[in-house]
């Protein structure tokens, strides 16, 4: 539909320019001159073009507006069903939490290392740590090489695995 769309409303302006003009051309009486013609076409053209425009645009914010209402609507569902999850699961995160800092007091990180180190298994981006820490990204690029070479682990990836393996064998060797 919109395919079409985009095709017929050029053509609807020129039809609408074309014929606006030629119907004041005949209702003027006056003699026919191509260059006001031509004129008067585009001046029509230009004024249905920017009116077509300006509707185009207003379908356009209100099929966003509707994708923006739908997506609220989905992420208020899924924060719903997290707090949900982390309400019934409080006390086990809870142990998680507090084994994950267990491991990074036995990495001897500095409580600004494990932040930042809590802040990258949680998906954070160094520039994102930076902006949130009010710290530069090379201060934070140094942090977490400090944090990978005290766990002797080799960067994000392995500090992640590093948890959740050990999440994933608790589970297997419980079965």
């Amino acid at each position: 539909m919109r395919r079409r769309l985009r095709w017929l409303l050029p053509a609807l302006v020129a039809a609408l320019s074309v014929g606006l003009a030629l119907l004041d051309q005949w209702v003027g009486g006056e003699a026919f001159e191509a260059a006001d013609f031509a004129f008067d076409v585009f001046e029509r053209a230009v004024l249905f073009a920017a009116v077509a425009a300006v509707a185009w645009l207003t379908v356009g914010l209100r099929e966003l507006s509707d994708a923006q209402a739908a997506l609220r609507e989905d992420l208020a569902r899924a924060v719903a069903l997290g707090e949900a999850w982390r309400a019934g699961n409080s006390a086990a995160l809870d142990d998680v939490a507090a084994a994950i800092q267990e491991q990074f007091d036995d990495w001897s990180l500095t409580p600004a290392e494990a932040d930042i180190a809590g802040l990258l298994l949680k998906g954070v981006s160094l520039r994102e740590v930076a902006v949130l820490r009010h710290t530069s990204d090379a201060t934070i690029r140094q942090q977490a090489q400090s944090v990978y070479r005290k766990s002797g682990l080799g960067g994000r990836r392995e500090l992640a695995a590093y948890f959740l393996e050990s999440l994933f064998e608790t589970r297997s060797a419980a079965e």
